[in-house]
């Protein structure tokens, strides 16, 4: 069966980028992928965003390897507080794929975006187009968003199947 690759670079997914992957899903009959890829070298800023929200940061990590990688990164508490929202937000939108009826895996693992999605890509040959949530640091201070960034250009180039990059 033909599979969408959602890559979500940071802890909030966007929510209209996810009901557009869903979408998109249920018309070519597909499953959705769902990757979220956390970058170690943005723990400071997800961890303003977890410490703002007021949420308790002593949620369960499901993959012994991410706790594993972040430990080794001397980061153990912070990656456990990032890592616990990424999963409690993406867990919010779960339903709705199964709501709409298309077949959805979930994915998290640290690491740089680029390097991660296409190496997601080469590993999983059924991926036959992939949905970039380019996070918010993406954009200029202006607010308007930088299309050629180092990340996008390395992942437009290296992937040889569709991208679709998408913003809120």
């Amino acid at each position: 069966m033909k599979k969408v690759l959602l890559a979500i670079d940071g802890i909030t997914p966007d929510r209209k980028v996810f009901r557009y992957a869903i979408q998109l899903c249920k018309r070519i009959k597909a499953e959705l992928n769902v990757f979220q890829i956390i970058n170690p070298r943005n723990y400071g800023e997800y961890l303003k965003k977890v410490r703002k929200g007021a949420v308790h940061a002593r949620g369960y990590i499901e993959s012994s390897m991410v706790a594993a990688t972040f430990a080794e990164a001397g980061e153990y508490e912070t990656a456990k507080a990032i890592m616990s929202v990424a999963l409690r937000n993406i867990n919010l939108l779960l339903p709705e794929s199964e709501k709409e009826g298309v077949q959805c895996h979930f994915t998290i693992k640290p690491g740089a975006p680029d390097k991660e999605i296409i190496d997601y890509v080469n590993a999983h040959r059924d991926v036959v187009l992939t949905i970039y949530d380019v996070p918010e640091k993406g954009r200029r201070e202006t607010g308007v968003w930088e299309k050629e960034t180092p990340v996008f250009r390395k992942i437009k180039e290296a992937l040889l199947i569709p991208l679709v990059v998408m913003r809120s």
